[in-house]
């Protein structure tokens, strides 16, 4: 088996199997054809494989004659910031966000800072698998200039945005585990700004990451370990390019990734009221702070192109998902890391609470996630059998198989980004939740 995922958000895969420098040139080709031309900015995270991806999308976007933005290591959230802020025509970021190592990608952003929608995403892949591309005589081919001040420009806005003064009293204490990736000098300079004393670990730019970069409560052992003897008021991991942040409580408990949506769900709709965006695979959490403040909770397919696109068409307040990734409209219609971890650093300097606090006020359900490694060529034939299987019970067909009852539920998918089928439960029992999630695993593994 040799991963590959291609879809409307970009290409991902391993570095020497299936992402190799000649389909690289082609997708950069085909985007700088998309785009007819323009300046395109391009960023990276820190993977060992960054300079040879790059290289293979720099050549690709000059030969369509495309001027190239170059903005280095830089998270995702600040090229979408960037690309908006300086009227690019696009930009394409290189990371694989959560992924291993060996694994990078290609996400492709449009002018506004979002990326591509079903549609052009299509339009794109069409581009792509036709090989027509643009081809610029040498008197036409792109440029190359350097861009070194987007992190400290985004940093400006977003402290404008955010209440800094009110932060900056407090002097709280902050832990952040930057698992070596693209987040580390952002974050010092946000942390820097805002006052906060800042302990920051696996901040070393080595090519590979310190541990599994998917900020999820089983890779914080590390960040939990130090949070209660340097005393600090709450903890941060990041993935590797920002657009997900998990937290650790003050007590050095790590928190499900679920709880950085909620959390900043709650504190925002108490302030302004409007619709909220998630996905199928959120906790009810959401549903039920959505009741609370009494606005429309809209639920669609995972990921981030999907969920902005939605928060556009309803003119969403927030949007986010149980992934740790969180969009505010009013700032950008972008998952940001940065936002979340100042919006949470407000919320401690304004409530005078602490994170283990706020986060048991709440509501109180028990998630369990398992993923089944499953070939390409047979993934959706046993999503199809499982269809099958729930077709009795209250399904939505939508995005794989979710199934619904009065106290939990189970969502099967494949994923959109690793060749696995993932399967979750959440209930008000732990142990329904454990036993939903087995059966359905045991179920689906007795198809394969």
């Amino acid at each position: 088996m040799q991963p590959l995922k291609i879809d409307i958000s970009g290409v991902r895969g391993i570095i020497g199997e299936t992402l190799v420098p000649e389909m690289i040139i082609n997708f950069a080709c085909a985007f700088g054809t998309y785009l007819k031309g323009g300046k395109i900015g391009v960023g990276c995270d820190t993977r060992a494989s960054r300079e040879m991806v790059k290289s293979a999308v720099l050549s690709g976007l000059i030969s369509t004659g495309c001027d190239i933005v170059d903005l280095g290591i830089c998270p995702t959230p600040i090229i979408q910031y960037t690309a908006k802020r300086l009227g690019l025509k696009g930009a394409i970021a290189i990371t694989a966000s959560h992924n291993d190592s060996n694994w990078n990608a290609l996400k492709f952003i449009k002018a506004d800072g979002t990326f591509l929608n079903f549609y052009e995403g299509e339009e794109l892949l069409d581009i792509y698998h036709q090989g027509e591309f643009k081809k610029a005589a040498w008197d036409k081919l792109g440029k190359v200039t350097k861009n070194d001040e987007a992190i400290d420009v985004y940093m400006d806005r977003l402290c404008k945005y955010l209440h800094t003064g009110k932060i900056r009293r407090r002097k709280l204490k902050v832990v952040i585990d930057n698992c070596n990736g693209a987040g580390g000098n952002a974050a010092k300079i946000l942390m820097k700004k805002l006052g906060c004393r800042l302990v920051i670990i696996n901040d070393e730019i080595t090519g590979a990451f310190s541990h599994d970069p998917e900020p999820t409560a089983a890779n914080m052992e590390q960040l939990s370990s130090i949070i209660k003897p340097v005393k600090a008021d709450v903890g941060f991991m990041l993935d590797a390019d920002v657009d997900r942040v998990a937290v650790c409580t003050e007590q050095g408990k790590p928190l499900s990734e679920e709880y950085t949506f909620a959390l900043l769900a709650d504190y925002i709709l108490s302030k302004k009221r409007g619709p909220v965006v998630t996905n199928f695979s959120t906790s009810r959490m959401i549903d039920d702070i959505a009741k609370k403040y009494g606005v429309k909770l809209v639920r669609t397919k995972i990921g981030q192109a999907y969920i902005i696109e939605e928060m556009l068409d309803v003119r969403g307040v927030i949007s986010g998902e149980g992934s740790g990734s969180v969009a505010v409209g009013d700032f950008q219609y972008a998952s940001d890391g940065f936002l979340a971890m100042g919006l949470i650093l407000q919320m401690l300097a304004g409530k005078r609470k602490k994170i283990s606090e706020l986060s048991a006020e709440l509501p109180k359900y028990y998630m369990v996630k398992k993923k089944i490694t499953c070939s390409p060529d047979i993934i959706y034939s046993v999503i199809d059998r499982a269809k099958r299987h729930y077709k009795n019970e209250n399904v939505d067909l939508a995005d794989g198989v979710k199934v619904e009852w009065k106290d939990s539920w189970l969502h099967i998918r494949a994923s959109n980004t690793e060749p696995l089928i993932r399967v979750l439960a959440e209930s008000t029992s732990k142990e329904k939740a454990e036993e939903i999630c087995s059966a359905a695993v045991a179920s689906i593994k007795a198809e394969m």
